[in-house]
């Protein structure tokens, strides 16, 4: 019988500890600066490179639109980060590679469907093949 507790309380630990893993990795939070069309700050300080795109570069004029479609977007609002399983957990610079989640759509394929984007072919994703079909 204590054998019994003791194996639903391991079992109890262990969920728990996945729960707080899972929240871990598509955690909420807000969005506190927008840098450019693919890079922003949130209001933890976590500069975040959004996975699979690349926008145009700044200062050009499609650079300043992508940048302000995302501010647009995103800015002050609470969205949702998850890391993607497959590639690097951060880019050579430091930034946490993400998809972002707003109210459960995918920014990143918003931003290519919308033309303020492209696809990032420069390594495998996850979603490699459904971001590329919007070239």
């Amino acid at each position: 019988m204590a054998i019994m507790k003791r194996n639903k309380n391991m079992l109890a630990l262990i969920l728990c500890l996945l729960v707080l893993y899972i929240i871990y990795l598509n955690r909420s939070t807000k969005v506190y600066r927008v840098i450019d069309g693919d890079t922003f700050i949130t209001n933890k300080g976590d500069i975040i490179r959004m996975i699979g795109i690349d926008a145009p570069e700044l200062p050009t004029l499609e650079g300043i639109q992508s940048k302000m479609y995302l501010y647009n977007l995103i800015k002050d609002k609470t969205i949702t980060l998850q890391k993607d399983n497959y590639s690097h957990n951060e880019d050579k610079y430091g930034r946490l590679l993400r998809y972002v989640y707003l109210n459960g759509q995918d920014v990143n394929l918003l931003m290519l469907k919308q033309g303020y984007a492209k696809h990032y072919k420069y390594f495998y994703f996850n979603k490699f093949k459904q971001y590329n079909n919007y070239e």
